[in-house]
């Protein structure tokens, strides 16, 4: 790397102390005495342009640092370069509630589906709500906050505390969940009571909807049977099947009626069949008699090379005990 001349004793002294360089070289203890001047800093000058011709609009006789870009200048270099044109753009608009809102739905996406109450909503005033600092808990809004709140209570954590938004939405996302199984067991309990002393409540949507739907069944039924054994069959969904029962013994259909041979018979089987007799027709020349024929003779054929062996081992041994 290039250095300038002041740089280059102590690059020297560095080198030294690493133990890189073992001897300093010639010029170093010089270079000490003498250290080399300082460069002065670059200055830039500022240069007066040649005046505008008489033709153009600011022809003062006066010198310019800058000249002017004429109108539709840049537009004919974007189009020599192949660039676009340029197109002036809105900044986009981002709110950080947003992202938060997206991503609850994304966590709890049946909380879309609960009714909320339009007209309650106008008749509450926002600046009574709790919010900066004081703002500490969820439940400080009610005992059964909303969507918005929650989101709300995510960004007051974030701005007021200081939290990261990941610990902020998930310390807001458990109490709201903590304020939401607490509301639903207060409800079931006080449901229980009523029901204890008497109350009767109307049939939810899930009742009226399966007595809609026996009544559209009970509709398919046919004419000539009675209304009860009508409704009866169309609530029927499957018939029980009979359960068969069980045992550790065989019937006599499926034991085998032969006698246990231990595999004799199956084996007979597979022999060979014995040849057919025909009168007048010698036994010797069958395929069987030849077969055995050709057989014999070769093992009599192998058995006198062995023997030839033999002997020639015998003569070879006894030539060379006389030698």
């Amino acid at each position: 790397m290039r250095r300038i001349p002041s740089q280059i004793p102590s690059a020297v002294s560095r080198l030294l102390q690493g133990h890189v360089l073992q001897t300093p070289p010639t010029w170093y203890t010089p270079a000490l005495s003498h250290p080399p001047p300082q460069l002065p800093p670059y200055q830039v000058k500022q240069r007066a342009r040649p005046p505008l011709p008489s033709s153009s609009s600011h022809s003062t006789g006066q010198f310019y640092d800058t000249a002017p870009v004429p109108s539709g200048e840049l537009e004919r270099r974007d189009k020599l370069r192949g660039y676009k044109q340029r197109k002036s753009k809105p900044a986009k608009v981002f709110y950080e509630e947003d992202n938060v809102r997206r991503q609850f739905f994304k966590d709890f996406p049946y909380e879309a589906l609960r009714p909320v109450s339009l007209v309650e909503g106008q008749e509450i005033d926002m600046r009574e709500k709790i919010n900066g600092l004081e703002w500490e808990r969820l439940e400080q809004r009610g005992e059964y906050p909303s969507v918005e709140d929650c989101v709300e209570f995510v960004v007051n954590l974030k701005n007021t505390q200081g939290l990261p938004i990941t610990e902020a939405y998930e310390q807001a996302t458990e109490e709201f969940v903590q304020l939401r199984a607490r509301h639903q067991l207060a409800t079931v309990g006080a449901e229980l009571e009523a029901r204890h002393y008497g109350a009767q409540f109307k049939r939810d949507a899930f009742e009226r909807h399966f007595d809609l739907e026996e009544k559209a069944l009970d509709s398919l039924a046919p004419k000539s049977r009675s209304p009860a054994t009508a409704s009866l069959s169309a609530r029927v969904k499957h018939r029980a099947q009979p359960r068969y029962q069980w045992t550790n013994s065989l019937s006599q259909e499926a034991l085998p009626q032969d006698t246990f041979t231990g595999g004799e018979a199956y084996m007979a089987r597979w022999r060979i069949p014995a040849p057919v007799q025909v009168e007048g027709v010698k036994k010797e020349g069958d395929l069987v008699s030849l077969l055995g024929g050709a057989g014999s003779e070769a093992k009599e054929g192998e058995q006198q090379a062995v023997q030839s062996d033999e002997l020639d081992f015998l003569k070879a041994a006894l030539n060379s005990a006389k030698a």
